[in-house]
């Protein structure tokens, strides 16, 4: 746990050191990528050496970083849930809309484990939850052949960076951002 807390600290020492005006100007004209980029840039070199192993230390570093991004736009989102005794990293909008209307919920889940068997065991039970499929987002190194839909962490790509295009996207064609959708 305290190396997991390595991370994230490392993440928001990097994340401090932008002007806040310029990542929400970022954010603003969907530039995603250059945020992210410049982020895991950053922070990758300095969490290689923690002793953790690579898929987990990836994995909460996206979903740290996918938190401070979720909130700095106002996506309505809830966290860290357990339902029907099954984990949930984040469901948008809401664990309402996943009971009461599937459809216009979606599940995001940040592998962060090494062995391909237990991300495909993991999104089998987010599928006994959330029968849309389309709506099972995946964060992953991993190509998992269970169908859903799969954002890369690597460094080279930007797979990560369209999961925030997607989520803004999502939220805006099902009426779900009724607040403002960047803070001011």
């Amino acid at each position: 746990m305290e190396k997991i807390s390595s991370i994230k600290e490392i993440l928001y020492s990097e994340i401090k050191k932008i002007p806040e005006k310029q990542i929400h100007q970022l954010l603003q004209n969907n530039e995603f990528s250059q945020f992210i980029q410049h982020i895991l840039e950053k922070t990758i070199p300095r969490i290689k050496n923690l002793e953790i192993e690579t898929e987990e230390k990836l994995g909460v570093l996206a979903e740290s970083l996918s938190h401070y991004i979720l909130t700095e736009m106002l996506i309505p989102s809830q966290r860290k849930i357990i339902h029907q005794n099954i984990e949930i990293d984040i469901v948008i909008p809401n664990l309402n809309y996943l009971k009461n209307d599937p459809n216009n919920a979606v599940i995001i889940h940040f592998d962060k484990s090494n062995e391909s068997n237990k991300t495909r065991g993991k999104i089998e039970q987010l599928k006994s939850i959330q029968k849309n499929n389309n709506n099972i987002w995946v964060v992953t190194n991993k190509e998992p052949s269970n169908m859903c839909k799969i954002y890369s962490i690597d460094q080279n790509k930007e797979s990560f960076s369209n999961l925030f295009i997607d989520i803004k996207n999502f939220v805006s064609n099902k009426n779900l951002d009724r607040l403002k959708i960047f803070k001011t």
